[in-house]
């Protein structure tokens, strides 16, 4: 597990850096994660952090499947959607606004599955690991924080369409205005829920 932590930690570090470095290129409120592959300077981190979350979360689907626990084969072909899409997301970039390519649909197709394949994967997991004596508790976490990434996901999409949509109007433009925010608090709430599965997997081994 100490792969995954560091991809998970590098991953945040790098998330901070792009905050930080390109608040001024990027708004956290209304532009997408993705922008900042669009930014003078920016795309090596960004790949960079992205790469880390991929290759942490690879870790940790490897140690999920290891630990015997009852993760189930769905599960574990969602959670390799997660971390495909990913890595499909560092090899493809974004399209800068009004743009469009084949490799930057291909990097917004990939991210968007790998974002709902995510919650999915742990909700399906978190059914089979209730039914195991001591793990209740754990379980309805998993639970909680995968139905917030659900929602979170919900709203995103909302936003998304209201950007997209050809004949816009000024509620759409304003929930289209929170697209970055929506976005960012799905991804959160989605690490989130990677660090819970870390701490499921060192926890198994506790127990033995």
């Amino acid at each position: 597990m100490v792969v995954a932590h560091a991809g998970l930690a590098g991953a945040l570090a790098g998330t901070a850096a792009l905050h930080v470095g390109w608040a001024e290129q990027v708004d956290a409120v209304r532009n997408v994660f993705s922008d900042y592959a669009l930014s003078d300077g920016a795309y090596g981190i960004f790949a960079g952090t992205v790469a880390c979350l991929s290759v942490g979360s690879t870790a940790l689907v490897a140690g999920l499947v290891r630990s015997g626990l009852p993760v189930g084969a769905p599960a574990i072909a969602l959670l390799s959607a997660w971390c495909g899409g990913l890595a499909l997301a560092v090899v493809f970039q974004t399209d800068p606004p009004g743009d469009p390519s084949l490799g930057g649909l291909v990097h917004r197709y990939a991210a968007g599955g790998a974002v709902a394949a995510l919650p999915a994967a742990v909700l399906l997991m978190a059914r089979r690991l209730g039914r195991r004596p001591g793990w209740e508790t754990t379980a309805r976490s998993l639970r909680r924080i995968s139905w917030a990434s659900v929602a979170g996901c919900f709203a995103f999409m909302c936003a998304h369409l209201c950007v997209t949509t050809s004949a816009p109007n000024p509620l759409a433009q304003r929930i289209g205005g929170l697209l970055g925010l929506a976005e960012r608090v799905t991804l959160a709430l989605e690490v989130s829920l990677l660090f819970m599965l870390a701490g499921v997997v060192a926890a198994s081994r506790e127990r033995g």
